[in-house]
Order: C-alpha cells, then sequence, then structure tokens
C-alpha cells in the first residue's frame, strides 16, 4: 500500500487564498523528504472551494521545488477543456520531471461549468469519451488524428513526446456509474471522492471489478487511490467541529440535494476525523469497502499547522514501520 497527499485549497472564514497556497508550497517541500509516493492536486472553478483552475501549472510549479515525489493533477476536467493542449502540457511536464508527473482527470460534475466553457451537456459522455481517446493517443504515440464528432484534424504529432513509456500515469475520478464503467472497459484504475458515501464506493468498485472481468482486465494490474480527510486531534469534538467548518460551503454546493446535516455527518463518520482510534478505524473500514492499494490524505480541515505537520509525521512513521 501506498500513500500520497491530495490538496483541495478551499479557502473560508479562516484559511485565506495566500495561505491555502503558502501551505501546500510548504507541505509538498515538507513530504518530498518522507515516505510518501505522490501529491495531487484539485481543480475547480468559480467557488471558494478549491482556488486552483489550473493543476497541471501548480504541478509543474511544485514539480520544481522537489527531487523524488510525485506530483499530478487530482481531477484534471478534459470534458472543458482542449485535449491536444492538455496532452502538450502532460507531455511536457513528464519530460521536465523525468517521469514523476501524474494525469489524474475527471468528466465535468458542475452543469454551470458546461455552460460557461460552452460544452455541449447533452452530448457530455460522448464528449468526454473522445476526449480521453486523443489525449491517450497522444501521450502513448506522440501523435493524434481524430475522425470524431467533436474533433476532427490532421495528423499532428505532439510536443515533446512523453518522457515515460506509454505516457504519465493516469486515474480517472469515479463520478458516476458511466465513467466506473467506462473505466474498467479501459483498465484505468480510479479515484474514490472523500464525499461519496462507504456504500458509493463500494458499489462503485463492484461494479468496476464485474465490468473489468467481462473484458479481460488483469484486476492485479489496477492500483486504485482513494481520498480520505484527516482530522486527527485527541478532542475528538474539535476534531469534527474543524471537519465541519471546513467542507460545510462544499457540501451546500455539492450536495444540494441532500439533506445537509446527514451528509455532513456521513463524511465526518466515514473519514479519519477524530481521536487516534477513530481515525484508523473509519480509514481501515472505507479501505475494505472500496480495496484500494493507494490513499491519498488531505489534512487541510486541521486548522493548526503545526498539528497538520505532527499529523504527517505520524502517517510517515507508520508507512515506515508497516508498508516499506
Amino acid at each position: 500500500m501506498k500513500f500520497g497527499l491530495f490538496f483541495l485549497n478551499f479557502i473560508n472564514s479562516t484559511t485565506v487564498q495566500e495561505q491555502s497556497i503558502a501551505r501546500m508550497q510548504e507541505i509538498t517541500e515538507y513530504v518530498d523528504k518522507l515516505n510518501f509516493e505522490q501529491i495531487l492536486v484539485c481543480e475547480n472553478h468559480f467557488s471558494d472551494n478549491g482556488i486552483v483552475g489550473a493543476p497541471l501549472t501548480v504541478s509543474g510549479f511544485l514539480l520544481g521545488r522537489t527531487e523524488k515525489i510525485k506530483i499530478g493533477s487530482l481531477n484534471h476536467i478534459i470534458t472543458t477543456h482542449h485535449p491536444v493542449r492538455i496532452a502538450e502540457e502532460a507531455c511536457l511536464l513528464d519530460q521536465l520531471s523525468e517521469g514523476r508527473f501524474i494525469l489524474g482527470f475527471s468528466d465535468c460534475e458542475k452543469k454551470d461549468e458546461m455552460h460557461f466553457f460552452n460544452r455541449p451537456e447533452q452530448s457530455q459522455p460522448q464528449l468526454f469519451e473522445e476526449c480521453y481517446d486523443i489525449i491517450n493517443d497522444a501521450l502513448t504515440t506522440g501523435y493524434c488524428n481524430p475522425d470524431g464528432d467533436f474533433y476532427n484534424f490532421p495528423k499532428i504529432s505532439v510536443n515533446p513526446h512523453a518522457y515515460t513509456q506509454n505516457g504519465p500515469g493516469k486515474y480517472v475520478t469515479a463520478t458516476s456509474y458511466h465513467v466506473v464503467e467506462w473505466a474498467a472497459k479501459k483498465g484505468i484504475p480510479l479515484i474514490f471522492k472523500w464525499d461519496d458515501s462507504n456504500d458509493v464506493k463500494q458499489e462503485y468498485a463492484k461494479r468496476y471489478r464485474a465490468i473489468a472481468d467481462e473484458y479481460g482486465v488483469d484486476l492485479a494490474e489496477i492500483d486504485h487511490q482513494l481520498m480520505i480527510l484527516v482530522n486527527y486531534n485527541e478532542d475528538s469534538e474539535k476534531a469534527k467541529e474543524e471537519t465541519r467548518a471546513f467542507i460545510s460551503d462544499y457540501i451546500r454546493e455539492m450536495h444540494p440535494n441532500e439533506n445537509f446535516e446527514n451528509k455532513l455527518e456521513e463524511i465526518i463518520t466515514e473519514n479519519a476525523v477524530g481521536d487516534y482510534m477513530e481515525c484508523i478505524a473509519a480509514a481501515k473500514l472505507v479501505i475494505e469497502k472500496c480495496g484500494a492499494k493507494d490513499i491519498l490524505l488531505s489534512f487541510e480541515s486541521m486548522n493548526d499547522f503545526t498539528r497538520q505537520i505532527n499529523a504527517i509525521d505520524i502517517v510517515n512513521d507508520n508507512i515506515k514501520k508497516y508498508h516499506m
């Protein structure tokens, strides 16, 4: 099992944008010296629930500040970007970092973003799949020549070609059953979301296994990733109070049709929030539910920076003790 971090970069009454960016940079440089495998940065637009609209730009900056850790996008929204541009940037980062870049990508989850970027919402699944095919061709062969419903142009060379054979590592965020089934057919590993319930994650994992088996995908070669929020405090109520404040606006934006209090408590209960034993128990349960082999942790809901570092050190000690 491998461990990494992810950054949401929320801003709120306790965290301004400058502080969020500075902490991301400081923590990235700190964990580069530890035993973590990777860091992934979330993409978000038009709200305070994430201030990074260009995760590949941030990835390039952080790669330049580090020496060994892999860094990339958590959910680069390929549906609202030109696929050739994504491929060019991904290959360039792969070259500059000598293989340390990771391309985590996603379909678009917000209708207003599809409208803003003038993308056809009624054809969203087809557009998502076509964008991926173009990107994948470019990353694996160095060329693309699409003849689809949305993109059609002569064969081009995507420069520079990727440093890594077959391109940088690719993961797709599990945003729907459609995406999960599509990914299973292609053998693309998933990133399970921190705000989906354990039951949803378990159902996604089951569906992925069934489709992958049907299409002859070797599941032994698939390493899914799981996002977990961490707020460790022996004062359990303090940890839960901080996490409630951190995620409340996000829940209102992304889960408007669910009961707010129920969703809030579900997320807190099913992520690593509370005292040490509560954190360990919650993490073990969700790992068992979805079978992920790689774990991504966010410590951002902890207001005190020193406490974040202390929690990171505890995880790092456990990595050395049990996973190396």
